[in-house]
This record gives C-alpha cells, sequence and structure tokens, in this order.
C-alpha cells in the first residue's frame, strides 16, 4: 500500500513543484536583467495568475474526486460524462477569462495595488500573460485529471517539457532579445502552451487513458456537486493569491518598494513550500475517493496517515534548510551585503516557522473534499486562505509594526490548525 501511495504523491510534488517553477525561474531571471524593482513587479502580479490557476483547480478537484469514486464504483459511463462535461465548460470559462483579462489588465494592475514604482511593469507582465491563460487554467486542469487517471509519471513529464522550455525561453527573450519583462510573460506563457498540447494528446488520442470524450446528455446537475468539492482547494489555491494582495498594500504603508522585494523572494519560498503540500494532498486525494467509493475505510485512513506523517517530514525539513540557507536563497534575488540583503534574510527567517504547520492543514482539507465533506473543506480553506490571514495580519502590524508582517502567517496557520484537529476529531464519516 506505501508503494501504490508513493507511485501517486512523489509524481503529484514533483508537478506542484515545478510549476511553481515557472514564476521562480522567472523572478530569477527577471532580478537579473531588470533589477530589483521589476522583480517586486513579479510579486504584484502573481496574484492573477495564482487566480487563473485555481480557476483551474476548481474544476479539476471536483471533476476528478467524482469520477475517481465512478471508477471506483464502476460506473465508467458516468465518469466519461462528467470528464466530457468538464472538459467543454472549463475551455469556454478560460476563453472568457483569456479575453477580459487582456482587455481589463489596467484595471487589474490598479486592484491588485501597483505603486507608481512597479505599475508599467506588473500591467505588461499580465497584459501578455493573459493571451496564455486558457493554457494556464485547461493545462492545469488536465495536469490533475491525468493523476486521477493512474498516469502520475506522465504528468511529470508533460510538467518538465514546460519547465524546460521556460528555462531555455526566459534568458533568450529577456537576454539575447532584450525584451524586458514581456518576454519574461511570453516565455511562461508559451511554456504552458507546451504543456497543454502534451496533455491535450494523452486524452484526446491516447488508447490508454480510462477517460474518454463520449456523445451523452451531459449530466449538468452534477456540477454542483463537483463545484462545491472543488470550491475548498479552488480557496486554497487562490489564498497566496489574496495574501499577498493585502500583504502588498500594507508592506507599501509601512516599508514601501524595498519592503515588497523582501515580500517579493518570501513568497517564491512560500509558494515552492505550499506546492510540496498541495502535492501531497493532490496525490492522496483520487486513492482517498477511490477507496471511499469502493467502501474500503481501513485503506483510506492508511493513506491519511501516510500524507500526515509526509507533510510533517516535509515541513520540519524545509524549515531547516530556509533556516540554515537563508542568505543563500536570498542571493539569488538581491544584490549582496545591502541593506536590503540583510532585511530579507531576517524576514525570510522569521517567516518560515509557518512551514511547520501549514501542511497538516492543506492535507486535511483535500482529506475533507475526497470524503465529499465539501462543508468543512470550505470553512477550513476560507479560514485559512482570507479569514484568519487578514485578521492575523491586522493584529501583527498593530502590535509589532513591521516585525509582524513576518510572523503574521505563523499566527493564522496555528489558529487554522485547529480548526483542522477538531474537524478529525469529529469526522465521522469513515
Amino acid at each position: 500500500m506505501l508503494k501504490q501511495y508513493l507511485k501517486f504523491v512523489i509524481p503529484s510534488i514533483c508537478s506542484m513543484v515545478i510549476f511553481n517553477l515557472y514564476t521562480l525561474v522567472d523572478g530569477i531571471f527577471v532580478a537579473h536583467y531588470q533589477g530589483d524593482t521589476a522583480l517586486a513587479s513579479i510579486n504584484v502580479a502573481s496574484p492573477y495568475v495564482t487566480t487563473i490557476f485555481s480557476i483551474g483547480v476548481l474544476f479539476a478537484i471536483g471533476s476528478s474526486t467524482v469520477m475517481s469514486i465512478y471508477r471506483g464504483a464502476n460506473e465508467e459511463r458516468k465518469m466519461h460524462e462528467v470528464f466530457t462535461m468538464n472538459t467543454i465548460t472549463i475551455s469556454c470559462v478560460a476563453l472568457c477569462i483569456a479575453v477580459l483579462s487582456f482587455i481589463n489588465s489596467h484595471h487589474i494592475t490598479e486592484f491588485l495595488g501597483a505603486n507608481e514604482d512597479v505599475f508599467n511593469y506588473t500591467d505588461t507582465y499580465i497584459k501578455v500573460l493573459s493571451c496564455f491563460s486558457f493554457f494556464y487554467i485547461v493545462s492545469y486542469c488536465f495536469e490533475v485529471l491525468l493523476k486521477a487517471d493512474g498516469f502520475p509519471q506522465k504528468s511529470i513529464i508533460g510538467i518538465c517539457l514546460g519547465a524546460g522550455t521556460n528555462l531555455v525561453l526566459d534568458p533568450l527573450f529577456m537576454g539575447a532579445f532584450n525584451m524586458g519583462i514581456s518576454g519574461a510573460a511570453l516565455a511562461t506563457g508559451l511554456s504552458q502552451l507546451v504543456t497543454f498540447c502534451f496533455f491535450f494528446y494523452h486524452f484526446a488520442f491516447s488508447h490508454k487513458s480510462h477517460f474518454h470524450f463520449v456523445k451523452a446528455n451531459y449530466p449538468w446537475h452534477e456540477y454542483s456537486r463537483i463545484l462545491s468539492l472543488g470550491l475548498p482547494d479552488c480557496i486554497s489555491e487562490i489564498s497566496p493569491g489574496i495574501m499577498i494582495t493585502v500583504f502588498n498594500y500594507r508592506i507599501n504603508q509601512l516599508l514601501g518598494t524595498n519592503g515588497l522585494v523582501t515580500f517579493t523572494v518570501l513568497m517564491y519560498i512560500y509558494n515552492l513550500v505550499l506546492m510540496v503540500m498541495v502535492g501531497t494532498s493532490q496525490g492522496t486525494q483520487p486513492l482517498v475517493s477511490y477507496y471511499y467509493g469502493r467502501s474500503d475505510k481501513k485503506a483510506v485512513s492508511t493513506f491519511h496517515k501516510y500524507a500526515r506523517v509526509l507533510v510533517s517530514c516535509a515541513g520540519v525539513l524545509l524549515f531547516l534548510i530556509v533556516e540554515v540557507f537563508a542568505p543563500n536563497i536570498t542571493a539569488a534575488f538581491i544584490l549582496v551585503n545591502t541593506e536590503n540583503y540583510f532585511n530579507t534574510i531576517t524576514a525570510l527567517r522569521q517567516f518560515s516557522f509557518v512551514f511547520l504547520i501549514m501542511g497538516h492543514v492543506v492535507i486535511t482539507s483535500g482529506y475533507m473534499v475526497a470524503l465529499e465533506e465539501s462543508r468543512k473543506a470550505f470553512v477550513l480553506s476560507i479560514s485559512r486562505g482570507i479569514l484568519f490571514v487578514l485578521l492575523s495580519l491586522f493584529v501583527c502590524t498593530t502590535l509589532f509594526k513591521e516585525n509582524g508582517i513576518w510572523i503574521s502567517c505563523t499566527v493564522s496557520e496555528i489558529f487554522c490548525l485547529g480548526i483542522a484537529l477538531y474537524d478529525l476529531k469529529k469526522q465521522k464519516k469513515i
């Protein structure tokens, strides 16, 4: 059973981490070719990226959970109908978002709180990236469904193809062609196109896929079920974007542009760690849903225990790495021996305590979704992504000023962990 678990979870973690490397690579090259101000603009634009990703998650997690349950119950026709309906719907939604984002990039930049130093950089980045947001959304959805289809290793191949494309095009566009921040956005967008093509080929033309497009009266009544199951993970995915937007406003008030640069570095590391936890959750969910559909309570409990052990070990390891190598991490983004360099090292070490807690909250939310306990998962996700983080930021910055910014996320996660433990204690469905 452990071998089966690792077969799903390790590729899932790798896929999520590599997905995150798109923006991380952009950040490193932008910092190298364009400087700190342009780097800060990537951070300001990142809520837009997390939002379009979260749309993919909203449809992918809900549909993959329903499809995995149908597959476990041997109801293949219903599984194919849900897959077909989901693909058509998310494609239409993604196309609308792409058009609206391109037209309204200036307003989006204003909403995200870009100050005059970073406004033009941010607007350009969002406008170029919006042209590829269709591929962002649908490829992310396909990546989750590919794991539910039983091909987690294949999802890594697709993600690596995209990441490799981004790694090659970033220095080419920003360095050789001197395209600036628009080159970074173009490189990232084209890499998503490559990933989309790889995943689409699997579902449309591969005979190995268990999910097939069918002609049928599509089960639109399933959508309330799909969206309610996908909403908690959608909130978990979008929560860093909400957090970044709110933090940017507060940091602008307390620290200005230099504070935004520091926060940008912190968010790159935070998102990387978050992807490890989300990858664990998404790799565990299809297994839990499948065996839940088969009414195998022992297997469901075992897989959940594996997930808890994994995020505990990962949290401690990543915390220690950041504490020890904070100067090296900071040096990848900021010129060494500057005031901002030393401030960022201090902030990163204060901030990293959140890594010890956050994984348990993420996998508990995913576990509740896999068992169709969508209400509990929603409460946990909305508390983690919006309520507690805003409350903690306000209280901590009021009490400790700028130092409160870096510890507020840890305070928020402690409260969320309390809710997660309460839900697990009261969980009686399995």
